[in-house]
């Protein structure tokens, strides 16, 4: 993810989460034991929500991890996703599949995958440090 940058689609689709269940910032922390600031930058588009985030929100609210990333009407006839319009096709295939295995995976088999890609975005990161 480019330095910056900021999903506002989801990032917006969150709040409407939140708001929809008639909950405040600080109310929507507590209930997933988060610090109101990770909420507050998320909507002010300052922060992404990270995948571990994500999952929570899952799990506490009962929706698909899918969820996060179709928007009404967003899955055309093949299934891909138009919100990751901006990924060339390959990528988006696999991404698709990906997300479909998450809808069916268990929570500990969920957790692993967030603990590599947690490892992998610190190898990234580090690697990107020492080329900037």
């Amino acid at each position: 993810m480019r330095k910056g940058y900021c999903d506002t689609a989801l990032t917006d689709k969150i709040k409407e989460l939140r708001k929809s269940k008639g909950l405040t910032q600080r109310e929507f922390a507590d209930i997933l034991g988060i610090n109101i600031n990770t909420i507050a930058q998320a909507e002010s588009y300052r922060q992404n929500y990270t995948l571990r985030l994500l999952r929570r929100i899952s799990e506490t609210f009962q929706i698909p991890m899918r969820w996060f990333f179709d928007e009404p009407g967003d899955l055309d006839d093949t299934g891909i996703y138009k919100i990751l319009d901006r990924i060339d096709t390959p990528k988006k295939l696999k991404i698709k599949q990906v997300v479909s295995q998450l809808d069916l995976a268990e929570k500990d088999d969920i957790d692993l995958v967030i603990q590599l890609l947690d490892k992998l975005t610190v190898g990234i990161k580090r690697r990107k440090a020492k080329t900037d």
